[in-house]
């Protein structure tokens, strides 16, 4: 299947743009959430799930993993189609769906169109306690708090870390944190 694009957006029409991938058109739909954050001409990365339907593919596009995750997770509830997700990620962001799931928010996640009280209780019961959709703690993250844990305020370690190459290790945001 298709899990990544990388390309040039060309045209934009909620809630569809085509993508230029290597001169290949790709139609995506995207959260509604998302088309203020691209722009025509923009060239962008989008993580993608491919679904099939009669005759047709369809492709669903993401901005992050974290939104894609969350997209799989929800479309695995049976009675969740790809619009049904696809509303939900375009009022709330991957967190607040899953802060809705585990605190058993059925009002939150009717108030989007297409999802009732009754679907809303499935995705709470099929979804509570499943989800890890949390962001996995970055290199950066993890450097921050060995900072505060030698004893740094931790506006000063981001302030430290601030300007370091993104491909450092844990071990090596220290080191370098700790020379300045």
């Amino acid at each position: 299947m298709i899990g990544r694009l990388r390309g040039k957006v060309l045209e934009k029409t909620p809630p569809f743009f085509i993508l230029d991938v290597s001169g290949v058109g790709f139609i995506v739909q995207i959260p509604l959430s998302s088309f203020d954050r691209i722009e025509e001409n923009q060239e962008i990365v989008l993580y993608t799930k491919c679904l099939f339907k009669e005759e047709e593919a369809y492709v669903y596009g993401f901005l992050s993993q974290n939104e894609l995750d969350t997209f799989i997770c929800l479309i695995s509830v049976p009675g969740v189609g790809p619009k049904s997700a696809l509303n939900l990620l375009s009022s709330f962001s991957p967190d607040e769906i899953t802060r809705a799931i585990e605190s058993e928010n059925i009002e939150l996640l009717s108030s989007v169109t297409k999802v009732g009280k009754k679907l809303a209780s499935k995705i709470i019961l099929e979804l509570k306690g499943k989800l890890s959709l949390a962001e996995k703690p970055t290199p950066f993250k993890e450097a921050v708090n060995a900072l505060c844990k030698l004893g740094l305020p931790r506006a000063e370690a981001i302030e430290r870390l601030k300007g370091l190459p993104d491909n450092l290790s844990i071990e090596e945001y220290v080191r370098q944190a700790l020379r300045k």
